[in-house]
């Protein structure tokens, strides 16, 4: 028995409560200011060595003395720097977290951006803070590579950061460059910021949206692990395209798309409007939606789409039955999340299974109910009628 999706639009609001807000996967790895602290402790030994060399130096009492009062002074105001860069730091690190937590837009706010900027220069002000000063200013620049060169100095001093390869992938892809893209992926992965777990998902989540000609994602876990399997696997240069929420803050990132074919919204602020507006212009295209997005996004076009195992479907979909959401589940979805791993990250995305799992429990309730085709009614043998005899 064969029963069109489309009709199973009461279980959406079930599906849109199974999502993972990004930051549960994605802010420890993106923001780790234990960095700003071991660049303090570079900075105090180096002036720990230039008291020992004051010390072993021989001069006058009197120069002696006036040379500890400046040397005091200089330690001061070296203190002085790094505990002021410290909390502009922290500072920095709790606004960017808090635009990665926001429900309904992948913007910085004009607010958080001023207060940013402020501790910006007050970090520039110290030069042991110079990593954090170049890091944090290609990040208030929403990707844009026109900031490419202090990326570069964040690069030099700490190749290995994960919030550097983070961003480094971002402005690669912004760039259109799938060659260096996929290098700092492969880096990404060594470093285990993209774990199995995530990447099993990923996997579930290309095999979810196979057929579709865009796949709208929201964040670092998502976008990066479908880009890891596209560029390293056989999938590389085939739908679905990948359309980040997060990169489309880029103009670059969106010129690069729009020479593919999509269409955006002429506004800027990549929001929940945003996103309506954008599955709307393309709504001659099939849309596959990761159910990674915050809910706010979700219900936004709620009436216009479909679960259909790790994503939402929406725009010029054929029409799909539960069979095919059966055949998906059983034969082309790894599952491991569900079935393997066992880890907290694990459990998080085992809740994005629940929507198909629930359609299938339907789907196999009404098959027992019908088993088996209907026994024919029973021809019922006439009975022999009784000849009454004309003749007497």
């Amino acid at each position: 028995m064969k029963i069109l999706l489309s009709v199973i639009i009461s279980f959406l609001s079930g599906a849109i409560l199974a999502q993972i807000p990004e930051n549960v996967n994605e802010n420890n790895e993106l923001i780790n200011s234990s960095n700003t602290l071991n660049e303090v402790e570079v900075k105090k030994n180096e002036s720990l060595d230039s008291v020992k060399q004051f010390k072993a130096t021989k001069m006058v009492p009197g120069a002696v003395s006036n040379r500890k009062g400046k040397l005091g002074d200089v330690i001061s105001k070296q203190q002085g720097y790094r505990s002021q860069s410290i909390q502009s730091s922290q500072l920095f690190d709790m606004e960017y977290k808090q635009s990665r937590r926001q429900s309904n837009s992948r913007m910085i706010s004009p607010q958080s951006q001023k207060r940013m900027e402020v501790a910006l220069k007050k970090i520039e002000e110290d030069e042991a803070a110079s990593f954090e000063y170049n890091l944090y200013n290609y990040m208030l620049g929403n990707y844009n590579t026109a900031n490419e060169m202090f990326l570069n100095q964040a690069e030099a001093m700490r190749p290995d950061d994960q919030r550097v390869v983070l961003q480094r992938i971002a402005n690669e892809c912004v760039k259109g460059d799938t060659v260096s893209t996929k290098k700092y992926l492969n880096k990404l992965k060594t470093n285990q910021t993209l774990d199995i777990e995530t990447l099993d998902y990923a996997e579930d989540v290309l095999a979810s949206s196979r057929g579709n000609d865009i796949l709208v994602t929201h964040g670092v876990k998502d976008s990066y692990g479908v880009l890891y399997h596209q560029l390293n696997g056989s999938a590389y240069g085939q739908k679905p395209l990948l359309v980040s929420l997060d990169l489309l803050r880029s103009s670059e990132y969106r010129d690069i798309l729009q020479q593919k074919g999509v269409l955006f919204p002429s506004s800027n602020q990549i929001d929940t409007d945003y996103f309506k507006k954008f599955c709307a212009l393309n709504s001659e295209k099939k849309i596959a939606i990761s159910l990674t997005l915050p809910i706010d996004y979700l219900k936004r076009i709620s009436s216009y789409a479909v679960p259909y195992g790790l994503v939402l479907i929406t725009g010029a979909q054929k029409d799909l039955c539960l069979s095919d959401l059966e055949k998906l589940w059983v034969s082309k979805l790894n599952k491991r999340n569900l079935t393997v791993h066992k880890s907290k990250q694990a459990k998080n995305y085992a809740r994005n299974y629940l929507p198909a799992q629930k359609l299938l429990e339907r789907y196999e309730a009404q098959k027992r109910a019908t088993p088996y085709i209907a026994v024919p009614n029973k021809i019922k043998p006439q009975k022999n009628k009784k000849v009454i005899s004309d003749q007497h």
